[in-house]
């Protein structure tokens, strides 16, 4: 069976988060900046980049030794054409699996954002992401990653929903599994023609002690947790678990 994840991130993807746009991605590296003074001048990484919003948005700040990578060719072709378009061509986009980064202590940063993690059934898959990030950082480079935040998705879930976008209707279904560590997506698309798509999402809902616990034994130390891209401290109510972790080693450079 072909995993969610290789199937679900395509352009029907991108028409059911169109709010999740240039305008939030800029706001987004505005708080990161804020948050954590990520070097312009060292190498950066965003994991799961995509079509390149963020890139984009770090670009137009001034951050140019950028990477990004993805497992989806149709995102990633997206991105190729809107760095392009504004003359970002060399941004460094890789298309494989978040797994296998392949660099070693190469970036002094290494973004994930808009929950890009957790996506892989067993929790030794989801590890080794982290094994890889802290490979491919710098000693003492730092990893940030947006998260979702457990207690609020519990509490917060929407389990039938229907929108439409552009001519599109998604009729969208979530449920979280039955042990609580996962919640489930299914997403109907039908066309303006009447033409179906169904896709799916899963992703493993790690609590914020469990997280600390997974970056620590990655071979990252001073792990801080926020609410928020802007600093907010963590709560159960807090929509976004952000966590900013550094690896150990000397200093980096």
């Amino acid at each position: 069976m072909i995993p969610w994840y290789v199937r679900s991130f395509s352009q029907e993807y991108l028409d059911l988060y169109p709010h999740r746009d240039d305008i939030e991605a800029q706001a987004d590296v505005r708080a990161i900046i804020d948050l954590v003074a990520p070097p312009r001048e060292e190498p950066l990484l965003d994991l799961g980049c995509g079509a390149g919003r963020h890139l984009l948005a770090l670009h137009k700040v001034g951050f140019h030794r950028l990477s990004g990578l993805d497992l989806s060719r149709e995102l990633l072709e997206v991105a190729r054409e809107r760095l392009a378009a504004v003359g970002a061509e060399g941004v460094e986009l890789l298309h494989t699996d978040m797994r296998h980064i392949p660099y070693v202590e190469h970036f002094a940063m290494v973004l994930s954002m808009f929950t890009s993690f957790g996506y892989f059934e067993k929790d030794e898959e989801n590890k080794a992401v982290l094994a890889t990030v802290s490979r491919a950082l710098q000693p003492r480079g730092r990893f940030l990653i947006d998260y979702l935040n457990r207690d609020w998705v519990i509490a917060h879930l929407i389990s039938k929903e229907e929108l439409v976008r552009d001519a599109k209707r998604f009729r969208i279904e979530r449920c979280v599994s039955e042990d609580q560590r996962r919640v489930k997506k299914k997403v109907r698309m039908i066309g303006p023609g009447g033409e179906e798509k169904v896709f799916y999402e899963s992703v493993r809902m790690y609590t914020p002690s469990e997280m600390e616990g997974l970056l620590e034994g990655a071979g990252f130390t001073s792990v801080r947790r926020y609410g928020s891209l802007q600093g907010a401290p963590h709560r159960p109510e807090s929509p976004r678990l952000i966590l900013v972790a550094e690896k150990r080693g000397g200093r980096a450079g």
